[in-house]
């Protein structure tokens, strides 16, 4: 029943046009991530912004010319592999991946918090290595269009995540109050920007990899001080 349920309002968000559908294989993925969002680990606290993301993404690119999908699709399935992983981990209580530990170090964090630790895990952790391991540098540079073409797409769900937590955060209240709204800007900016550099540092990975070992080092300093910020002050 359940699978009958998920099928049904994928057939709602992503009708039949033409000969565009939702591939296959993001069908799966947003499977699993209703799956862990419905699950008991505490990964079902990112899992749900993960899964509007996914959505959003896959109905934004669902009319794109076909090499930009495949291109998408690919990134995706690869891109979520490192979430999966990282929750199995947990779950198998083995090893976790450096950029996920600070989510799966805790059970009893808020769910703003597990959001927060989830976004920068898996954008300033996860992204360079979706894209190196599945792209060769030709293919990247090819598709840096596709890549960014859905900014705006994110915006609106950092808009819609960014209005959850006011209501849900005593903290993110007082902040929007305080700075009269600028901290959603700002919190704007640094998606985009954050996504950026690890095209950057994808791109760098093939070119100069000094220099790109160098920003990863530095890329790593910067992850955890943003976790203590989440962990200490929400």
């Amino acid at each position: 029943m359940k699978k009958q349920i998920l099928f049904f309002l994928l057939s709602v968000l992503f009708p039949l046009m033409g000969h565009s559908q939702v591939s296959d294989a993001e069908i799966s993925l947003l499977r699993k991530l209703d799956s862990a969002k419905n699950s008991t680990s505490i990964a079902r606290h990112f899992a749900p912004l993960y899964f509007d993301v996914t959505s959003r993404a896959a109905e934004f690119y669902l009319h794109d010319k076909e090499s930009a999908k495949k291109f998408i699709q690919r990134f995706e399935t690869n891109f979520a592999g490192y979430f999966f992983r990282s929750v199995e981990a947990f779950k198998s209580g083995i090893e976790i991946p450096e950029v996920w530990k600070a989510y799966f170090s805790d059970t009893s964090l808020s769910p703003l918090q597990y959001q927060l630790l989830g976004i920068n895990a898996h954008i300033n952790g996860d992204i360079w290595q979706a894209l190196t391991t599945e792209f060769s540098l030709q293919e990247i540079q090819a598709n840096k269009k596709s890549y960014f073409d859905f900014q705006k797409g994110l915006v609106k769900e950092y808009r819609d995540f960014y209005e959850r937590s006011v209501r849900l955060s005593s903290t993110t209240t007082l902040l929007d109050k305080v700075t009269l709204g600028l901290d959603k800007l700002y919190g704007k900016t640094m998606l985009i920007r954050w996504r950026k550099r690890q095209m950057q540092m994808a791109i760098l990975y093939f070119t100069d990899h000094a220099r790109f070992e160098n920003k990863l080092y530095k890329l790593h300093k910067k992850m955890d001080h943003i976790n203590r910020l989440i962990l200490h002050n929400l």
